[in-house]
């Protein structure tokens, strides 16, 4: 009895010890007028000083406490924050939110990546980070004032990314906004190019990136569409544009909440088919799909072999590639022309079983396709590859010639901007009437590849595109992201536009169900994977085969890779022992664990 009670009293006192223990708080904050930033535990102020990692992050040790506050002079949070039991640091959060990283349930792997992607926090699911940019003031007026007019890139002397567990600062960037539709908005959406006004050193890269997006999504009131959307394609194996969320600051002043997103460079294609490896020699151009109307519109059919009969806005070269040097005016288009021309060249009927498929695997990887298809169809994105014939890019592997298809722009998905009848309509009447869909029909047409594509939907639908799988990720998003839509719908727009008149209630009721016109995202996926599934008879169960591990996964190591000088980007990679660490800044915060403890134990009981 005595050694029982002995246990007790030592466990007893190690909880209390934990608690004891002091703590590094860290929080990003922007205080004005030389207030004093601090936390309050028990009613006791405890100072914090600006961090030598970032002027906007403010540190400081204090005792270990259930119940936390941060402090602007007298100015207290009114969030309650809870500390995890044994931790050693609190990582970096955020003034006036009560919590920084939350428990997002992953979802089901349908297939393993088919290309060799890049791992990194690019595809952060569970906390928001703060990007915060020291732009040009006049520069930066100027877009906000001419929102419409095209503009160039304005400087941006130093961008910091802050998340709980990394900071990372770069300098010489440049910023513009961007988007076609997305400009009528008074909160504008933008580009952030790094390295652009550098002219010595090396190319510094954010997660692999060279340029990202900063989506506004002011037609989504639920802010989870394309984040979901671009996390279901990579559940489902294929190559994809990643995204982050993010709280933007710029100069200083809250901008709101955005998606951070990949932008059409050759470090993305590299990054997403190549496990960004950015010396890849065989990186060809890499050309945008879009729709005007049903007359110009990128359905891939073919014309004849003249540049001027393909619109330049239909088929934008985004990226050359390695063709830069004999790309010019009069045949940036020829690649994609020739692509074009080998697609109208094939038989679909002809292509009967495995034996006799054709040429189609010669100009894109079957599967690859296919699945990207088949999620334009699952998720209803109206203004698509396959319906409206846009937001794609089509980009070439030189060595082998074949083409890779990579769909992008999803805030309209998932019953939003879509009439409700599409939520049941079978894939074989999925196309704009009236239209031709040369790349689609390859697949469905064909009595081979048909049998193949319902087996991707199949699939799809039984490992994670199902109300079953995809609730508990969107009720956790829709926890994750409540304080900061609620901070972003209070702010007043920077630009001049139109304003949307959701309210958090829209945010909250729209995750499930219809507001408006929209159909709720869960009650979307559940219409869907319903009809589908009655369509092509089969259930939902997941009785498919066990998806063993990936082995082959390429992660990002900001503290190694191979720097390329900014004047010359055509330039090999330096040799390892020439090697120079980057500007850009990482601090890792420690992960807290009990270890310390439990080793002290362990010495008492030995």
């Amino acid at each position: 009895m005595k050694l029982l009670l002995g246990y007790v009293g030592l466990a007893i006192l190690s909880f209390n010890l934990v608690y004891a223990a002091d703590v590094e708080y860290s929080v990003v904050g922007f205080p004005k007028n030389q207030q004093a930033v601090a936390v309050v535990i028990g009613g006791q102020s405890y100072p914090l000083t600006q961090s030598t990692d970032s002027p906007y992050i403010y540190k400081g040790i204090a005792p270990s406490a259930e119940q936390y506050q941060y402090s602007l002079d007298n100015l207290l949070e009114p969030v309650t924050r809870r500390q995890q039991v044994g931790i050693t640091s609190t990582g970096n959060e955020f003034f006036n939110r009560s919590q920084t990283v939350f428990n997002v349930p992953p979802l089901p792997q349908a297939y393993h990546p088919i290309y060799q992607p890049l791992m990194s926090n690019m595809n952060r699911s569970n906390e928001i980070a703060t990007v915060i940019l020291e732009a040009n003031a006049t520069g930066l007026n100027k877009i906000l004032t001419n929102p419409l007019e095209s503009s160039d890139y304005t400087l941006v002397s130093r961008v910091t990314y802050i998340s709980n567990q990394e900071i990372y600062s770069f300098t010489e960037a440049g910023i513009k906004n961007s988007g076609k539709s997305t400009k009528e908005f008074a909160k504008q959406s933008y580009k952030v190019k790094l390295n652009e006004f550098k002219k010595t050193g090396t190319k510094e890269l954010l997660y692999g990136r060279t340029t990202f997006k900063l989506r506004a999504h002011e037609t989504d009131p639920t802010f989870v569409r394309e984040k979901l959307m671009l996390d279901c394609l990579s559940a489902a194996g294929v190559a994809t544009v990643q995204g982050n969320y993010v709280r933007l600051y710029i100069n200083n002043e809250p901008f709101g909440l955005y998606l951070m997103i990949d932008d059409s460079t050759t470090n993305f294609i590299n990054n997403a088919l190549r496990g960004g490896n950015q010396n890849y020699e065989h990186t060809g151009p890499t050309y945008k799909g879009n729709a005007l109307n049903p007359q110009f519109e990128g359905n891939l059919v073919y014309k004849d072999d003249l540049q001027e009969s393909y619109n330049d806005t239909v088929y934008k070269l985004e990226d050359e590639g390695n063709m830069k040097k004999e790309t010019n005016n009069t045949n940036e288009k020829t690649p994609l022309i020739e692509f074009i021309k080998e697609l109208s060249l094939i038989n679909p009927a002809q292509t009967t079983d495995a034996n006799d498929k054709g040429n189609l695997e010669k100009l894109v990887d079957p599967q690859h396709t296919m699945i990207h298809l088949a999620m334009n169809f699952l998720s209803g994105s109206w203004d698509g590859i396959w319906h409206q014939a846009s937001n794609y890019y089509l980009t070439k592997e030189t060595s082998s010639n074949q083409w890779v298809l990579i769909t992008y722009d999803f805030d309209e998905t998932f019953g939003l901007g879509a009439p409700r009848y599409m939520a049941t309509t079978p894939y074989a009447n999925f196309s704009r009437p009236d239209s031709q869909r040369p790349l689609v029909n390859a697949f469905i047409a064909s009595p081979y590849y048909k049998a193949e594509f319902e087996k991707v939907i199949q699939t799809l639908v039984k490992r994670f595109f199902k109300a079953s799988a995809i609730t508990s990720r969107i009720e956790a998003w829709r926890q994750m992201l409540r304080e900061d839509v609620d901070w972003d719908l209070s702010l007043e727009p920077k630009s001049v536009g139109i304003k949307p008149q959701w309210t958090l209630w829209n945010f909250e009721n729209n995750m499930n169900n219809t507001d408006g016109e929209s159909m709720g995202i869960i009650e979307w996926i559940n219409t869907r994977s319903v009809a589908v599934q009655q369509q092509l008879n089969f259930n939902d169960v997941d009785d498919l085969p066990v998806l063993g591990p990936y082995t082959t996964q390429h992660n990002w190591d900001p503290n190694n890779y191979d720097k390329v000088d900014v004047k010359d980007k055509s330039a090999k990679p330096k040799s390892a022992s020439e090697r120079k660490e980057s500007n850009a800044v990482r601090n890792l915060v420690t992960m807290p664990t009990t270890l310390t403890l439990i080793i002290c134990i362990s010495c008492i009981f030995g």
